[in-house]
């Protein structure tokens, strides 16, 4: 993965975005926990991380022909936006075909039985948890990380950002997505 490539894609979903700096944000937050993840999960770098600036860019086309950013709509809208976005950066179809798959998934459960997918789903999620999980007592945190995070080191991390840490010798419950990994 060139460095160079990685920062195309980031200003591409910024210059698609444009003045929205909540979902620029969100996309940012959501690559620098993927990148986290990488170094504890091994999957395809380039991959992972053009998915995680790219998962939401379905959003603005989904508000438009639908009045909503439901997931699903998100799911239908954005692949074609990040293939045309991924082509204009000369990406190859392969890599293409591989990035709009997460993209076209990334709120399906089930989604794509891959390491990036787990790594997307994770970074995600921490990003959108830090939303809703403030003010909850810890039991119900502790059981919303063990419904949500697949990956060890994203429910580790999950741990120390919204229950300081907890026991890190515990092991999480296992949901039939996870899939965990040291």
């Amino acid at each position: 993965m060139t460095t160079s490539f990685l920062e195309r894609v980031r200003a591409a979903m910024e210059t698609y975005f444009g003045p929205d700096e909540r979902r620029i944000d969100h996309a940012r937050q959501v690559a620098t926990f993927a990148e986290d993840l990488l170094r504890f999960i091994d999957a395809d770098e380039s991959i992972t991380m053009t998915a995680a600036y790219l998962h939401d860019i379905g959003i603005p086309e989904a508000e438009r022909k639908y009045g909503s950013c439901g997931g699903s709509h998100q799911e239908q809208e954005g692949p074609p936006v990040a293939r045309t976005l991924l082509r204009q950066i000369g990406a190859d179809e392969t890599f293409v075909e591989a990035v709009c798959t997460l993209v076209g998934k990334h709120h399906t459960p089930s989604g794509v039985d891959s390491p990036e997918f787990r790594i997307l789903w994770d970074a995600d999620a921490l990003v959108n948890l830090a939303q809703i999980l403030p003010g909850k007592p810890p039991e119900r945190i502790r059981a919303i990380l063990d419904k949500t995070m697949v990956t060890e080191p994203g429910y580790r991390q999950a741990l120390g950002l919204f229950l300081g840490g907890g026991d890190r010798a515990e092991t999480p419950s296992v949901n039939p997505r996870n899939q965990k990994q040291l």
